[in-house]
């Protein structure tokens, strides 16, 4: 009974292959499933390299236009720290993001009245010494005390 389980127990799944018949891979055959891998691995990385540029451009252009509606309304509430053209960054909330503004005065000439005198400010975030930029202009009314010096 122990020697018809011991042979139960112990298959030979050995296979007899005629001669001149070898097992294995060819040096063809891994050298295309090598280079078929290589030229995969090189999309992807310059997948992951687009991703990652794309990802901080996206960033960017989400977090600039609050930075500027925020600095405008700054300038807004205090006219008298803003010079016509002044420039500065967002501090170590933002490293990277700078800011530019450009104050110009305009007049515009109306039938019914005498003219509209506005100001114009023009507001450029950028990343990384000009790498990214966004740039808005807004117009004030001048009249209504907003920027008055």
């Amino acid at each position: 009974m122990l020697k018809s389980l011991k042979n139960t127990l112990n298959f030979n799944f050995s296979v007899k292959f005629p001669s001149g018949f070898c097992k294995g891979f060819t040096l063809l055959e891994v050298m295309v499933s090598v280079s078929i891998i290589a030229i995969v691995l090189v999309s992807i990385l310059r997948l992951q390299g687009q991703t990652i540029s794309m990802n901080e451009t996206i960033r960017f252009y989400t977090i600039a236009p609050l930075l500027a509606d925020s600095k405008v309304s700054e300038i807004r509430l205090y006219p008298s720290d803003f010079d016509l053209s002044s420039s500065g960054d967002f501090g170590d909330d933002y490293p990277g993001y700078t800011w530019n503004v450009q104050i110009d005065e305009m007049k515009i000439d109306v039938i019914e009245s005498a003219e509209l005198n506005l100001k114009k400010i023009d507001l450029v975030i950028s990343l990384n010494d000009d790498e990214l930029k966004f740039s808005l202009r807004h117009f004030l009314n001048a009249d209504s005390g907003a920027l008055d010096e």
